[in-house]
């Protein structure tokens, strides 16, 4: 029996009410949710800087693949938000929202596509420690975005495969673009030599 879209959308509906807070949602659990709905996001950038200025250049192979494949999946996200419009909840409207946001597509999440490239990238290059970490901070931050009322399950679900996709294709690309990340690398020493250099003596 095949999955029809009205009976996704229903799905996607149903698993949306469940999520998504009451109206009369706790502060404090209201205050998490926009923790991980728009806080979580940023370690994300700040641990590929930890990883290039490490001067290692086996870590900062991992921080360019991971920035290449964000950038290809939120690219992806445009050309499928352009051909594949989805309202957001408030659009529908269907349950409680405590954010404001645009009302353009919600499929897929911009915020859980960039946390979950950087997040497998990490893991397909052996990093599994670090990526798993960073997955499981992804799941809260779509979390946050399906209970603050601005996205779908569906949505994260589809930022997810995105992101998988695109580090998938990085990943087996990456012998095209060793030779631009061995310029990266030798710029950025040039750029910020002195800084290498007081690493190693500290």
């Amino acid at each position: 029996m095949f999955l029809t879209s009205e009976t996704a959308e229903n799905i996607n509906d149903t698993l949306f009410l469940l999520i998504n807070a009451p109206a009369h949602a706790s502060h404090l659990l209201l205050g998490f949710g926009n923790l991980c709905a728009s806080g979580l996001i940023f370690l994300y950038p700040l641990m590929l800087l930890i990883y290039w200025f490490s001067f290692n250049n086996t870590k900062q192979k991992i921080a360019l693949q991971a920035l290449l494949a964000s950038l290809l999946a939120l690219s992806a996200n445009m050309v499928i938000a352009h051909f594949f419009t989805h309202p957001r909840p408030f659009m529908v409207p269907i349950g409680h929202t405590f954010i404001s946001h645009a009302a353009d597509s919600s499929f897929p999440s911009d915020h859980m596509t960039l946390a979950c490239a950087i997040a497998i990238s990490f893991i397909f290059s052996k990093k599994n420690v670090a990526g798993m970490s960073l997955l499981l901070l992804a799941l809260f931050i779509g979390w946050g975005r399906v209970y603050l009322g601005v996205h779908f399950p569906g949505d994260i679900l589809g930022s997810l495969l995105v992101a998988t996709f695109c580090g998938w294709m990085v990943k087996k690309s990456e012998n095209i673009f060793d030779p631009l990340f061995g310029k990266l690398y030798r710029l950025n020493d040039w750029l910020f030599g002195s800084l290498k250099r007081s690493n190693v003596k500290s």
